[in-house]
């Protein structure tokens, strides 16, 4: 169940978190829905419906639940085929599959499959999408109508063709709405409205001086009053399956960061599958409402904190006081100069890409990592956003295999005094009358056995050598691990030499005795393991002296 009650003497603080919350974030709502290619309106109604559902749902106090800048560019980039007039059902569509899929991740507990998903491909990932919403915004920082390029680095190029039309007036709006975010932001007393400030002066600055540059009105309605419900039109899901099924990927990834990074009040960390269950159930009944597809975002939550919020209460007047502006104050967005916009969104996603010691960790201390991030990065910039995260996914199932591939080998447990030992390098080869403890070192599993078999020391050329095997903790190796200890021990016992295993799993010694590997070794050979570490091998020992 959600933790975090309502509390009546939180009331005052959460209300003001919620206030701040919901005036800083309009302008993102409005930004992050014409990256989406969406109406501004739809950016709107998600940070009514959602936040304030998600609230009640989810187990985070504090998790703020909307449309995020990396859900809008993949956006984006699933309706750019689809005719204008077929965008808004076919998003209400996709909010409503992508809830379904969130909730059944949050059902079946996946939340610890994100740990398949590297840190470097996550970074590659996210970086590219923040390009993505730099480049794109470029055209309307400018006043330019650049080409729509399936690769969207190639508007840059297109930008340099056409400088000498830029619109000097948009692009000194857009540059003046950076300079006051930044400026902003080192003032303490505005630094919460840091966001919002810059859009009313800008806004405020074109109408007082009859600027003439584009406008959020130039390109749709944003209507007063809220949306009456209505049921998606389910016709349209067929081709959104697998697009809502990498949307539902990426917002589990992001909220499996928020909520280990963001504590509840009481120190422990909230239960991500149920956020899972809540943001899949807020996106469901949210498509009834014209959202768009949400999931927790970073940024906002830590917001939320740091405005003051105490309770999930905060998120809920976040919702209501945005709702309350649309109801009362929706036509004013129409006058919001798109080129504030645009710089507002171009800072954002500059300060999403500027995380140069996380790139040069990985750069350094990884090779496989390293190569993910880039290739990561690479499939942001030439495939569709919405894909880009299941080239991410197989890339970190590959730095698993192969790291733990590589690292499966077999080590010796040289004695090291009383029940001790040191490891060191396992001899290639067996010699007479020699006593060898091994062990294996990392993961057994079907792509790390010919690593561990060729790790094994070679009984050709000896007589009367043993080698003791520790397998402590192998306990769902497998078949593959039976055959091979099996093919070892005859091996082994052909040049007349003696495989013992030791610290054996009693579920491993049921498996060795169901295949019929437990008989080829010899059930003498077979020391099971006690809640004593190494007892079972000093047991094997001493039999050899016996």
């Amino acid at each position: 169940m959600p933790t975090g009650r309502l509390q009546t003497a939180t009331l005052p603080a959460d209300l003001m978190a919620g206030i701040t919350t919901a005036l800083v974030g309009i302008p993102q709502a409005m930004g992050f829905a014409i990256v989406a290619g969406i109406n501004p309106i739809y950016g709107l109604y998600t940070a009514t419906f959602s936040t304030a559902i998600a609230a009640f749902l989810t187990s985070s106090s504090y998790l703020k639940v909307m449309l995020s800048n990396i859900l809008a560019i993949s956006i984006f980039s699933i309706l750019a085929p689809i005719p204008e007039a077929d965008i808004p059902a076919t998003l209400f569509v996709l909010t409503l599959l992508v809830g379904v899929f969130q909730l059944a991740f949050g059902i079946v507990r996946a939340g610890s499959l994100t740990r398949f998903i590297s840190n470097a491909v996550l970074t590659g990932f996210i970086v590219g999408g923040a390009l993505l919403i730099v480049l794109g915004q470029l055209g309307n920082l400018t006043g330019l109508e650049l080409e729509r390029n399936e690769i969207v680095i190639l508007a840059i190029p297109d930008l340099l063709q056409h400088a000498g039309d830029i619109d000097s007036r948009a692009l000194a709006i857009g540059l003046l709405t950076i300079g006051l975010v930044i400026v902003f932001r080192r003032i303490p007393p505005l630094r919460t409205a840091a966001l919002l400030l810059p859009i009313i002066i800008t806004t405020l600055l074109i109408q007082i001086a009859e600027i003439d540059i584009a406008l959020v009105g130039d390109i749709s309605a944003v209507p007063a009053g809220l949306p009456a419900p209505a049921i998606p039109d389910l016709a349209l899901a067929s081709g959104l399956v697998v697009p809502a099924l990498a949307l539902a990927i990426l917002g589990l990834v992001m909220a499996v960061g928020i909520t280990e990074k963001t504590p509840e009040p009481d120190g422990t960390i909230a239960d991500v599958n149920q956020d899972f269950r809540g943001q899949g159930i807020t996106n469901i009944i949210a498509s009834l409402f014209q959202c768009a597809p949400a999931s927790g975002s970073l940024s906002a939550t830590a917001l939320n904190v740091s405005a003051g919020a105490e309770t999930r209460a905060a998120n809920i007047f976040s919702g209501i006081v945005v709702g309350l502006l649309i109801l009362f104050a929706g036509p004013v967005a129409e006058l919001i100069p798109l080129p504030a916009l645009a710089g507002l969104l171009i800072l954002i996603g500059v300060e999403l890409m500027y995380r140069p010691h996380e790139i040069l960790c990985i750069w350094k201390y990884s090779r496989p990592g390293r190569w993910a991030m880039i290739a990561t990065f690479v499939s942001t910039q030439i495939l569709p956003l919405q894909y880009s995260i299941y080239v991410g996914v197989f890339l970190s199932l590959a730095i698993y295999l192969i790291t733990s591939t590589r690292e499966a080998t077999v080590v010796r447990l040289v004695p090291a005094g009383e029940n001790q030992f040191r490891e060191g390098e396992a001899p290639s080869h067996l010699s007479d009358g020699e006593t060898v403890i091994l062990a294996i070192s990392g993961n057994v599993f079907f792509a790390t056995l010919r690593a561990i078999e060729r790790s094994l020391p070679s009984p050709e050329g000896a007589e009367g050598a043993v080698v003791i095997l520790a397998l402590r903790g192998q306990v769902e190796a497998g078949t593959g691990l039976f055959r091979m200890l099996e093919r070892y021990a005859r091996r082994v016992r052909a040049h007349k030499n003696r495989l013992i295993l030791v610290e054996v799993d009693p579920g491993l010694l049921a498996g060795l005795s169901e295949t019929g590997a437990a008989e080829a070794i010899g059930p003498e050979n077979i020391f099971v393991a006690t809640p004593i570490i190494g007892e079972s091998i000093l047991e094997a020992t001493r039999s050899i002296g016996g």
